[in-house]
């Protein structure tokens, strides 16, 4: 509690207590989640591949066709300045844009004022012991929308799915669509095959081209690491020497079960590509 009184957000132009950061009820983001987001790692007073993440929210708002006129250096700019406020050194910036205000309508208005807010919270470090016991992970129909490579907040098919693995005893659901392997709730999916390869869905409608799993495939191939782009199958998944989830948040998260298989025998539990893309990652944070 103490934390939210004291923490400050960013509404519209202003630097606000975060409890006063209030938007109308006619908000389209409120009403037809009719926005888009982005959520980035702030370390050692640097936004890690925030220009990457600001270029991915211009490319969302193209797609979604809202007007605006923030410029890349504004968005980058205030977030720096939020950290700055809450007097944090590192943590996560959530930075929101909807279409704005307007009386409640199907179709979307012209010449509205988007609005935009941003707020910071502390960052939640995987532990050793969690990171050597990994994850477990279900696979379900994927029942998202087409256009999943828009980072929108219409994030309910991924809410209740996530909800759901967890309510059966999993800690996050990988999505399949016509017999592939999409992504997880909210993360892209790494497997290393027999040879170990790295294998990722290729870039296309049905994923979000990941910010950190487009740096991890950077960082793996300066390490030697072969990487493939294509369509794997739960065979395939299964499979797997071994399987990690990637996202902004959750930078690398290991799995050692899927459904009722285990990935990582125990004699060899260590995830040793996972562990060396993790701390490459790490080095490559530490350099900003």
């Amino acid at each position: 509690m103490n934390e939210i009184m004291n923490k400050i957000s960013y509404l519209n132009g202003e630097f606000l207590p975060h409890q006063k950061c209030l938007v109308h009820i006619e908000d389209r983001g409120f009403q037809f989640a009719d926005g888009a987001y982005e959520i980035t790692l702030f370390e050692n007073g640097f936004l890690i591949d925030g220009e990457a993440h600001i270029e991915r929210m211009m490319r969302s708002l193209n797609e979604l066709k809202i007007e605006h006129n923030f410029s890349k250096n504004f968005l980058l700019q205030m977030q720096h300045d939020l950290f700055k406020h809450n007097q944090m050194q590192s943590g996560f910036c959530y930075l929101q844009i909807t279409r704005g205000t307007a009386n409640r309508q199907a179709n979307c208005p012209k010449d509205l004022s988007p609005t935009i807010n941003a707020t910071v919270s502390e960052k939640k470090i995987i532990s050793k012991e969690e990171f050597d016991r990994g994850f477990c992970v279900m696979t379900t129909k994927d029942i998202r929308w087409q256009r999943c490579d828009i980072k929108t907040v219409g994030l309910l098919a991924s809410t209740l799915t996530n909800q759901n693995a967890k309510d059966l005893g999993f800690d996050d659901a990988i999505f399949v669509r016509d017999s592939v392997v999409t992504e997880a709730t909210y993360a892209n999916v790494f497997i290393v095959d027999k040879n170990d390869q790295l294998i990722t869905h290729p870039v296309s409608n049905h994923i979000l081209c990941g910010i950190t799993r487009n740096r991890l495939i950077a960082i793996a191939k300066a390490n030697k690491i072969s990487v493939i782009e294509k369509e794997f199958s739960v065979k395939e998944l299964y499979e797997a020497k071994e399987i990690f989830l990637t996202s902004s948040t959750l930078l690398i998260r290991p799995i050692n079960k899927v459904d009722d298989k285990i990935i990582a025998k125990k004699s060899n539990s260590n995830f040793p590509i996972s562990r060396l893309l993790l701390n490459k990652y790490r080095e490559f944070i530490a350099g900003k």
